[in-house]
């Protein structure tokens, strides 16, 4: 009986089902967005990662080639002939070193001044960039710089070598020139007749580094920092140089949750409400000899500030809360409307199988009754019309005898000849006497005979059944199936050549049939018992009508089909079917369905079907 929403038994089974429901769908919709964000947020850090890693290997490259190319202008301004033959005793040759020095400073534009300074470490020659011009210095206001770290160090050079200061504000006098110039010295001795002579310094301008440094086009900020987290070049302008300045900003007291000595002892990111910080080591101008290096340790610093750091994941986690809320919402309504259908969905499955297996019963009985009307319809005309077109046969040929018009009395008798002729093959066309009378084998032997002699197609058969009892309708159907099969091979396949094969098996109770032909094959080169409709779906129409009865019939007797088809090749070109029928399984059902199939021609045309 169908459920209804007014049966207690079916509201209470929908209640369960939905309270089931609900809780495996809120635990899996919490997971699945769990998983989701999680998914997200792992990306993100890995993007992140990669993205400082990124920066870092830039702030790296533009250093290493900013110093690469001020080391290779040095050595080659060294190397010129006007600067290796200065000679202190004569400033008459000071002015050539001035030209030099300001066609090279307006040409390069990359350094704020260029010195030639003596072995005592008193300025020779001194040349000023102000971003437009060139401006050599007056004698009279040349320094001794002597005292100066970078020139006591450089004293110990030999020519080729090359000493890189630290980076640092550039001093006047004594004093931090205003406002702030941060400036990297190279220096490097002069050849003299093989010796060390006069050292030549460029004081290269940080500034263009540091703005190079801050505006790498990756999402963060970039910090150059010492190794007590004072910046060099920090989240802003005022947080630089404080050291020199005179003021404490650094990394410990702008990012108060943030280790300096940890950071950089990690070399690997690390994330804090700040954001993600990773730290990479750098020596500016490490020299390799001995006593001698720039005595200062710098390093990058890629910081990814809080408010980009997780900013998508964070925007996802806000977007699946509102999704997940506005999913819950409605899901006791969608689980209440799912357990009410389930409960009916089951009930309408039910109700399809029973359908099927009515469809199944009705369409077997249907060619039973076809198979019945068939026999019933030869018997009338052998019997009735048949004996009667006989006997219209024989009074024809006595009236012959006693009337004078034999001519037309023979072409009557000849037509009455013909008809009966006809009858007969009719009558074996419909239903084969000899099916009934002498069994399957010699209805199979007759039907192939007469096939040959009308289609001119040469046939082979091989029947071996030795002692096993086939049932009559196995045998109808049998018969039918190599009917079709031959009357295929003559409309379609073009063959000169068929072969029918039935063997009995007694070991295992079944039915094998295999008929093959050397036509033209099929257009799809298989197909098994499990769809027949693909491979029907590819022939003509004709003959899909053929392979679908066939089918048919063999469903009905619970049985397998096989169609190959061979293209030229190996096995030569042909089609082969092949089917598998269970004797014993049939011959049960039968007896069942012959008790149903009898009662129900009785109530369906009042009638016995022994009559």
């Amino acid at each position: 009986m169908k459920a209804t929403s007014q049966d207690p038994d079916f509201r209470s089974s929908i209640s369960q089902r939905q309270f089931g429901v609900m809780l495996l769908t809120t635990a899996s919709l919490a997971a699945l967005l769990a998983y989701i964000y999680l998914q997200e947020r792992n990306q993100e850090w890995r993007d992140h990662v990669s993205q400082s890693s990124h920066r870092l290997d830039l702030a790296a490259e533009i250093l290493s080639r900013d110093q690469a190319r001020v080391r290779a202008d040095l050595l080659f301004v060294a190397g010129l002939s006007e600067i290796k033959q200065v000679d202190t005793s004569e400033p008459g040759s000071f002015p050539v070193v001035t030209e030099t020095f300001k066609g090279f400073l307006e040409h390069q534009k990359a350094y704020s001044q260029v010195r030639l300074i003596d072995r005592q470490g008193t300025e020779l020659v001194r040349v000023d960039w102000d971003g437009e011009i060139a401006c050599p210095t007056d004698h009279s206001n040349l320094q001794n710089k002597s005292g100066r770290y970078y020139v006591s160090e450089s004293m110990r050079l030999q020519p080729g070598q090359i000493f890189t200061s630290k980076f640092d504000l550039n001093l006047e006098n004594g004093q931090i020139e205003l406002p702030p110039k941060p400036v990297v010295r190279f220096v490097t001795p002069v050849a003299n007749k093989g010796q060390a002579g006069n050292l030549l310094v460029f004081n290269y301008q940080g500034q263009s580094l540091l703005q190079e440094l801050a505006e790498i086009s990756v999402p963060g900020n970039t910090y150059l920092i010492r190794s007590d987290g004072m910046f060099l070049l920090g989240p802003q302008e005022e947080c630089n140089w404080g050291w020199l300045l005179g003021h404490s900003c650094q990394m410990q007291t702008r990012f108060n949750d943030i280790d300096i000595e940890t950071l950089i002892d990690s070399a690997k990111p690390k994330a804090s409400p700040h954001g993600i910080f990773e730290v990479r080591e750098l020596r500016l101008g490490q020299s390799r000899l001995p006593g001698i290096n720039s005595r200062q340790q710098l390093f990058f610093v890629s910081h990814i500030p809080s408010d980009i750091a997780f900013q998508s994941s964070r925007h996802l986690l806000f977007g699946l809360i509102l999704v997940g809320g506005i999913m819950l919402l409605p899901l006791a309504l969608i689980t209440r409307f799912w357990a009410a259908s389930i409960e009916r969905r089951e009930w309408q499955n039910e109700q399809i199988k029973n359908s099927e297996a009515r469809l199944r019963e009705l369409s077997e009985q249907l060619i039973s009754l076809q198979e019945e009307e068939r026999r019933n319809i030869s018997r009338e005309i052998h019997d009735s019309i048949g004996q009667q077109a006989t006997a219209i046969n024989l009074d024809l040929k006595m009236l012959r005898d006693k009337v004078n018009e034999a001519e037309n009395l023979d072409r009557v008798i000849h037509e009455s000849d013909q008809l009966l002729k006809s009858l007969h093959e009719f009558a074996t066309r419909v239903r084969p006497a000899e099916l009934d009378d002498l069994g399957l084998e010699e209805a199979l032997q007759s039907h192939v005979e007469e096939f040959e002699n009308r289609t001119g197609i040469e046939c082979t058969m091989q029947v071996k059944l030795a002692s096993a009892e086939i049932d009559t309708d196995i045998a109808s159907h049998l018969f039918r199936i190599v009917q079709e099969s031959l009357n295929n091979i003559a409309k379609h396949a073009r063959a000169k050549f068929a072969t029918i094969r039935l063997v009995a098996t007694p070991e295992d109770n079944q039915l094998h049939l295999t008929i093959t032909d050397d036509g033209i094959g099929l257009e799809s080169p298989a197909i098994d018992d499990s769809s027949p409709s693909n491979f029907a779906k590819k022939t003509s129409a004709e003959n899909r009508l053929g392979i679908l009865g066939i089918q048919e019939r063999v469903d009905l007797l619970k049985g397998r089909m096989e169609i190959n088809s061979f293209t030229a090749g190996s096995r030569g070109a042909g089609t082969e079917l092949k089917i598998w029928i269970n004797v014993h399984d049939n011959s049960v059902d039968r007896q069942s369905h012959d008790a149903t199939h009898e009662g129900w021609v009785k109530s369906r045309f009042g009638k016995d079907t022994s009559e």
